[in-house]
Order: structure tokens, then sequence, then C-alpha cells
């Protein structure tokens, strides 16, 4: 028995994925007492207001919006330490390879990374959580948030301004795979209410197959988290959307998980539910 506090480190390219992705996994280990982290590569720049009942903002205000967002999602999630990279976001040009230079997916890679780096040396994460080799979606900042994070782990493995950190083990997040959306479409169907998947299972292309996941973690009591924090992000977020109208009982009845792929460290065994499972925590 340890008594080392494991330590999980989440990186994302934008304000309000924090929330999107993987934050009732965040809340439930802050709640286990683990030491949760978070890095926020860009500063959310190119994003518009997506919320019909949102005021208009300028482009100008639009960074300080969005960390003043994230500041409140944060705060409800329960993040003990947030490193807000502040890098330009790159915004979602047709072409995933044109953006503007000088953004995010512009910069050098290893320039990016080595600040992440840092990060990694002072967290000492047990675990990273980041994104997909493609991004998790074609968008130019998810898809360099995967590289930067792949590369930041080799360079904090070599000593820096603070010792040398070798992250036991990587993971991401599965979002929404098939199984889940169906499972979901299903038991709404089922009870004759609206289900906002029926489009969305028919459009997934490839990329959007199911990749079978290695880790399974319970998050039934943290999905009000979940949803707190995103209605945080009110530039980006329509709390009247349909997504909010879903019963959440019904959630927690066929899909009560948020799911892992293991990128790098050993392997987790068969029916495994906790990202630190099989882990040697070393302070």
């Amino acid at each position: 028995m340890t008594d080392v506090t494991p330590r999980l480190l989440f990186v994302h390219a934008h304000p309000d994925d924090e929330s999107s992705k993987g934050s009732p996994t965040a809340a439930r280990y802050v709640a286990d007492g683990a030491r949760v982290a978070l890095v926020c590569a860009t500063d959310g720049s190119a994003g518009d207001v997506l919320n019909p009942n949102h005021a208009p903002v300028d482009r100008a205000d639009m960074p300080a919006l969005r960390e003043q967002e994230l500041a409140k999602a944060v705060a409800i999630i329960g993040f003990h330490e947030v490193y807000a990279l502040g890098y330009v976001d790159s915004g979602l040009p047709d072409d995933p390879m044109d953006v503007p230079a000088g953004c995010f997916a512009d910069l050098p890679l290893d320039t990016t990374a080595a600040a992440l780096a840092d990060v990694i040396r002072t967290e000492r994460p047990h675990v990273i959580v980041t994104y997909p080799p493609d991004g998790g979606y074609p968008h130019p900042d998810h898809i360099r948030v995967h590289a930067f994070t792949m590369r930041a782990m080799e360079l904090a493995a070599e000593d820096g301004d603070q010792p040398a950190w070798t992250v036991p083990r990587t993971v991401f997040g599965t979002g929404f795979p098939r199984t889940r959306l169906q499972a979901l479409h299903d038991a709404l169907t089922e009870l004759g209410l609206d289900s906002p998947f029926a489009s969305w299972l028919e459009n997934r292309d490839e990329r959007d197959a199911d990749r079978p996941h290695d880790i399974a973690v319970d998050v039934r009591d943290f999905f009000d988290v979940r949803d707190n924090a995103l209605r945080a992000h009110a530039s980006q977020v329509d709390p009247d959307g349909g997504w909010f109208n879903l019963p959440r009982d019904v959630e927690v009845d066929v899909f009560p998980w948020e799911t892992y792929v293991i990128l790098d460290g050993p392997p987790a065994p068969d029916g495994a539910d906790d990202l630190f499972v099989g882990l040697d925590l070393v302070d």
C-alpha cells in the first residue's frame, strides 16, 4: 500500500475543452483525493459566440472572456492547478494544415513542447490525459496537442530547470464512441423522447469508429459537474440547448463511464476502472 498521492494532468487545447472532455473524470479523482492539474494550450481567441442568447463580443475581447469562463469552470471541476499557456488559437480552417502564422499549430513543436515539459517536471504526473493522434476531430489545435504532449514527455524525461520526470502512463479519452451514442439514442427512443444523436450516428465516418478502450472510469456521480462547468462557458454553450435536456438518469443507466485508451505505459488488466491501475506511484 502506497501513501503517495496520485497525480493526474489533463492537457487540453482550448478553454471549454476541459469541461466537455473528461471533466467528470477530473472531478471524480479530485473527490478521491488525487492531485489533478490542467494545461490549457491556447487562449481560445478564434472562438465565436455560439450561445444565441449571449451578447456579441468584440474579437479583441475574446481572450479575456474565455479566460474568465475558464476560471469559473475550473472552480466547478476542482482542478488544483491550471497552466494557461496562452498560445494563439489556430482557428478552424477548411484545411487543418492552413493555419495563421504564429498560432499554436504553426509554432515549432519543440518550442511549445518545452513549455509543457516544464509543467510536467513541476507536476510530476503519474498519468497524463491528452488527445488521440488525430486530435479526436480535425481541429489543428487538437491534432497538435497530441504531438505536443508526446514530445513534451520526451523532453521532460531529461533534466531542465527542475529534475527530469518520466510519465508512467499516458492516455486519451474516447469521447463519444459509437457504443455510447447508440446506447443513449436507443434508450431515449425507447422512452419516446427525441434523440439528438440520430443524425450524429448516421453521419459518423471512419474516423469516428469505435476505439476499443483500455480503462472505463465510473463517473456517474459527476455528470452534474460536467454540465455546470459547460454552462460556465456562457459564450460557447447554450444553456437551453438540447444537450442539457437529456435525462441524466438515462445516461447513468446506460453509459456511466468515460473510457480511455493507453498511449504509453504499462497495459491495464481486463475490466480496468482506474487510470492509475498497475502503476507504482512514486514521489
